[in-house]
């Protein structure tokens, strides 16, 4: 580091303008500059005509900064003004005019009254011994025509013994610099000169200095010697500073002014310093917005691309970047408002850099500021040399860290040596100096063309508004590289880096021959590209082996610098926590650095990167996995994947990432059967939607738990019944069983009232059920097994009592082998006969179509469906005929009709054989508690039952059972045993009179002496009993009317009188006697009596009392008393 600083020395100063005075006389003469001094933010002027100015630093309307003149006097003298020395510690200002040395007050240039310090005449040139710190008394030497002599000024003006006195004070007290001449040439048109340092006492204390041109003027600042010479270049004489280090002859820096300038006069030193409004270095720090993401117009398109070598040459630099808009300039105006300086800080001299040494021309007064850390680092980066200027800067900042004054130099500094480097393509040295220069990652984001607008889209999501730009604050010094910055990509850099490195060896040496090379201006490859790439690859960078391994290495380097500078930007992140601010804080830059972040690691195969991402990614706050999904599944990261969907409770996604692994889509062995995961998760989905889609997909693999899906998801968001019909056509398309098993759920458990279910149901079981016989092996078994039940009923027995046979479909149901057809037919004859809600002509035009042999075998159904037409003959007559199912016949005709499978024996089958949803449809045509039930009086083939415990029920009954009697005689002697038992047990409820006429001649008596015989005690009872009953009646009439007889006796008469107001009411006349019991009412006029008119009944004892013996009167009680029953009989 130290060998490069010898070599490549620091500039230490700069040339700074400070203000131009165009000043003229009376007569149009020219007033020049003849002397100044400067002290904080003032400069004092002395002029040829003898006037006297202030100049104070202030702030323009436009925000420029600039000295203009604040006060003027005019000496008395109104000669030119000599010399002007300052004595801050004594806020006095010593002028030299006409040989008299004036004392001035300041800053307002008023002369210091005569009485307390009077001017000094007769001088030549004067000095003050001013130091940097306070003093009083100031030493004061001042050279007569008579001699020298020295003073101490203070309150007052004292003088003092004789002293050296001091040409010019170095830093170390009593060191001083004699300016000598040595000699001229031949010719005397040249003079040398020599500078020799003394002590107090005149000897030499530090080696002399030789200046190649007498020195117009000098000046020592501290250990730095400058001095003023006029130089003749070109021909022209020039005014050049040279600066020196002390004690060393070499020169350190060499200054020209101006080529407007006019030729420098003299150099002043103010100790104490000034102000300078050198403002290149704040404004370079100032803030600005810079806009972060802009699409790319055509012209920046070509801008870009002319940023590239032409593959002709392979020599084209970098073209000048062209200016902001003026819409843009606009847009930061704001922002330039802001870095404007306060003008009172300004006047303290404590927001701008302090200059002690000042080069005046006859018009123009200019400042030698010293340089800083900015100016030092920029000339070596101008010079190309950026490793140097990095090494510099890192030697300063190890030193100078902890200054906050300087925080922002350091940041800048960084910033623009890590562009540098990224342009020389040596990425890992420019991400470090970026993240130290706090570059927002966003920034290196967007040199990858698809990162770039991942980040956009970030930042715009975050935004308040998508339509408004997204804007990041910046270096007004580094606004044009950022610039140039966001029109690039690795591709472009990488590629225009490859151009350059096969051709830059000639190509430096044809542009350093013509005059248009310069390094800083120019993209320099690095070093390290240049010893291995270097001369051209043949063919050509593009096509050649080594240029694509190049173009490999430079993009795999390119990523591991974003990959580190991501991981170090989340680290600090994770230091600072809640007291992040800027960047840190900012949710756009956060989501866009760990989600490139999760895309690096995902595509690295090293295992501390695969560690970090599991890390991040189990720290998802800035993470929205729809932005990494698809880098995690591309690289096999499934599993995290899934483990992010789970952890966010994000099951869509999550569940067409199962759904792909079924289907092989993707592949990953680390997930073992995703479809019994994808069956566990979607219960507990609450969205409809998506379970219902899912369902779907789910019934091509399993059919029960697809329909168990859907039946719960219809629990916990009911649907209606248009979109049960949408969902039942979708399942139909998928899969045909499975929509028979929702449909069982729609009629069975939900009960929809929609009759295209039942219908659809119904003719589902019947369309199963005659395809099944459409075998002719299936056709016979059945045939046989109707024709079993027939020949069982059929056999012949001893006796008349009832036989222990079943029913058909108990013997269907438990006495035949159990099979799916079997099934099939319970639940189409529960439905058949539950269902109110079927098209019944649809089913019967079914089984017409089906053929003639099936009425036979189907005889059950075909009964139910007659029955719920309501043809109850036809019902009984297939019951009796076609199945000889005579217990399902007289249990038909004891229920009322309507009910070929009853309720027991529905139940009973339901219970054995897990058919209990189809048995309730045939429970829920019963009444309930008394009221009708859900289906009953509802649909359009409802049966017409009844009540057989009321009278209509009771009549319906006996029509019924004198029907069945009817098809029993029907047929002769084949039915006379089950019509012989049918008048044994249902005897009671038909008329001998209307059965005895029917019975066929052949029948033998024996077959129905039982009926006659019960049927005539039954009518010689009833006889008996109703002779009984009307005795005890008109026995009990007779007493009540001997009792009603007293009572009204006891009443009194009743008197009748006209309809006047006098009269009584009819309410308060006594009621008239009731009639006798068992007489009829007594009518008026041919009217009967309203029953308003009639008299009111006796309520309780107290209404009306007998006056007649005790023993009327008891016997009037007793008949007061509750009767168990009264019994009235009309004649």
């Amino acid at each position: 580091m130290e060998d490069a600083n010898r070599s490549e020395p620091s500039p230490l100063y700069e040339l700074c303008y400070l203000l131009q005075s165009n000043a003229t006389g009376p007569r149009g003469e020219k007033i020049t500059i003849n002397c100044l001094q400067a002290l904080g933010s003032e400069i004092y002027i002395g002029y040829s005509n003898g006037a006297l100015a202030r100049f104070t630093l202030n702030e323009t309307e436009d925000g420029a900064l600039q000295y203009t003149p604040t006060s003027e006097m005019m000496l008395q003298t109104r000669s030119q003004v000599d010399d002007i020395q300052l004595a801050p510690s004594l806020s006095m200002a010593l002028v030299l005019s006409d040989g008299q040395i004036f004392f001035l007050s300041l800053p307002t240039l008023a002369l210091v009254s005569p009485d307390i310090i009077r001017p000094m005449k007769n001088a030549i040139a004067f000095a003050l011994n001013e130091t940097l710190g306070p003093q009083e008394p100031v030493g004061l030497a001042v050279i007569r025509r008579d001699g020298i002599s020295f003073w101490e000024l203070g309150t007052k003006l004292v003088r003092v013994k004789w002293k050296i006195l001091p040409k010019i004070a170095v830093s170390q007290p009593g060191e001083f610099l004699v300016v000598a001449c040595t000699g001229t040439s031949a010719d005397f048109k040249e003079v040398y000169t020599m500078g020799i340092f003394v002590n107090d006492n005149g000897d030499p204390c530090q080696d002399p200095i030789a200046w190649e041109h007498p020195p117009e003027s000098v000046a020592v600042d501290e250990d730095i010697v400058v001095s003023l010479h006029l130089v003749d270049i070109s021909g022209k004489e020039t005014s050049v500073v040279e600066i020196r280090k002390k004690g060393v002859q070499e020169i350190v820096q060499s200054i020209q002014l101006p080529p407007t300038a006019d030729r420098a006069r003299f150099l002043s030193l103010s100790r104490l310093g000034f102000s300078a409004p050198a403002t290149s270095r704040l404004e370079k720090l100032r803030m600005t917005s810079m806009l972060l993401f802009d699409s790319l117009d055509a012209s920046k398109k070509e801008e870009t691309e002319s940023y590239l070598p032409s593959n002709d040459s392979g020599l084209t630099p970098p073209p000048t970047p062209k200016p902001l808009s003026k819409n843009s300039s606009r847009s930061h105006e704001r922002s330039r408002s802001r870095g404007r300086h306060d003008p009172s800080s300004l006047r303290r001299g404590h927001s701008l850099p302090t200059a002690h040494l000042l080069v005046a021309t006859s018009q123009s007064v200019y400042a030698l500021l010293p340089s800083n850390l900015m100016s030092q680092v920029e000339s070596i980066l101008d010079k190309g040399k950026v490793k140097e200027a990095a090494m510099f800067l890192a030697q300063a900042q190890a030193k100078h860290g902890k200054n906050d004054a300087l925080a922002g130099d350091f940041q800048y500094l960084n910033l623009r040596i890590g562009i540098e480097y990224l342009h020389q393509t040596a990425f890992e040295d420019a991400g470090d100096a970026l993240f130290r220069g706090g570059l927002d990652p966003r920034m290196l984001i967007g040199l990858w063309d698809s990162w770039r607008e991942l980040a956009r889209r970030l930042s715009y999501s975050q935004s308040a508004s998508t339509e408004e730009p997204i804007n990041i604050e910046v270096f007004s010094g580094l606004e044009k590289q950022l610039h140039i910055m966001k029109g690039l990509t690795i591709e472009t850099i990488g590629r225009s880096n490859l151009l350059l490195c096969s051709s830059y060896f000639l190509n430096s040496i044809e542009l350093c021959q013509s005059g248009n090379y310069h390094p800083s201006t120019s993209i320099i490859p690095h070093s390290s590209t240049l010893t291995n790439y270097s001369p051209h690859l043949k063919p050509s960078t593009t096509i050649s082996s080594a240029g694509q391994e190049l173009r490999a290495s430079l993009h795999w380097n390119a990523k591991e610098m974003l990959k580190k500078y991501l991981r170090k930007f989340r680290t600090r992140r994770s230091f600072l926590q809640d007291d992040a601010i800027g960047m840190y804080s900012n949710e756009g830059v956060n989501r866009s650095v760990d989600t490139v972040l999760v895309i690096l690691y995902a595509e690295s195969n090293e295992a501390e990167d695969l560690n970090e991402l599991l890390t991040l990614l189990n720290e998802p706050k800035y993470l929205k996995v729809e932005d990494i999904r698809e880098v995690l599944i591309s690289n096999g990261h499934i599993p995290s994947l899934v483990r992010l969907y789970e952890r966010n409770n994000d099951f869509q996604p999550l569940i067409e990432i199962y759904v792909q692994l079924v289907e092989d889509q993707l592949v990953d062995s680390s997930i073992p059967d995703p479809l019994e995961r994808l069956k566990r998760l979607l219960p507990s989905i609450t969205n409809r939607d998506i379970v219902q889609k899912y369902a779907l997909w789910l019934l091509r693999r399993d059919r029960t738990s697809a329909i168990e899906l859907m039946i719960m998801n219809d629990a916990r968001h009911p649907r209606g019944t248009p979109e049960d019909i949408l969902l039942l056509s979708k399942i139909q398309e998928v899969d045909s069983d499975a929509s028979l098993l929702f449909l069982e759920y729609l009629v069975l458990q939900k009960q929809s009232p929609e009759s295209s279910f039942h219908s659809q149901l119904v003719l589902r079981y019947l369309d199963a059920l005659l395809a099944s016989l459409q075998d002719p092996k299936t056709f016979e078994r059945q045939k046989e097994i109707t024709e079993q039940y027939r020949v069982m009923q059929s056999k012949p027995s001893m006796t008349t009592e009832a036989p222990s046979t079943p029913s058909f479909l108990w013997y269907l149901a438990f006495d035949t082998p159990g099979s799916a057809l079997k099934r099939t037919r319970l639940k189409l004859d529960f439905m058949l006969q539950g269902s109110p809600k079927y098209d019944m002509d649809a089913v019967r035009r079914r089984i017409r179509i089906a053929g003639r042999g099936l009425d036979k075998i189907l005889a059950l159904e075909m009964a139910i469906l007659e029955a719920k037409y309501g043809n109850h003959k036809s019902t009984l007559f297939i019951l009796v005929n076609d199945l000889q199912d005579f217990l399902t016949a007289e249990a038909y005709c004891a229920l009322g009709g309507g009910r070929v499978i009853t309720p027991k024996l529905a139940v009973a089958i339901g219970d054995r054989l897990d058919l209990s949803n189809w048995a309730a449809q045939v429970l829920a045509l019963e009444k309930d508690s008394g009221q009708p039930s859900r289906w009953q009086g509802s649909g359009t083939n409802t049966p017409n039952m009844v009540d057989v415990d009321t009278p209509n029920g009771i009549h319906r009954s006996t029509e019924l059972t004198r029907m069945l009697l009817e098809v029993y005689m029907g047929v002769g002697q084949a039915k006379a045993k089950e019509a012989s038992m049918l008048l044994n047990a249902q005897g009671n409820k038909l008329d001998p009179e209307e059965i005895i006429p029917l019975m066929p001649g052949s029948w033998s008596l024996d077959l129905v002496s039982s009926f006659l015989e019960r049927s005539f005690r039954r009518s010689s009872h009833a006889s008996y009993e109703g002779q009984i009953l009307k005795q005890l009646s008109a026995a009990q009439n007779l007493q009540t009317s001997e009792l009603a007889f007293e009572v009204f006796a006891a009443a009194g008469a009743m008197i009748e009188e006209s309809n006047d107001e006098d009269s009584p009411t009819a309410e308060d006349s006594p009621p008239p006697p009731p009639p006798k019991i068992g007489e009829k009412e007594q009518f008026d006029g041919g009217r009967e009596i309203p029953s308003t008119e009639k008299p009111k009944a006796i309520n309780n004892e107290s209404d009306v009392q007998p006056s007649t013996s005790f023993g009327a009167k008891k016997e009037w009680n007793s008949v007061l008393q509750p009767e168990e029953h009264s019994i009235s009989l009309d004649e």
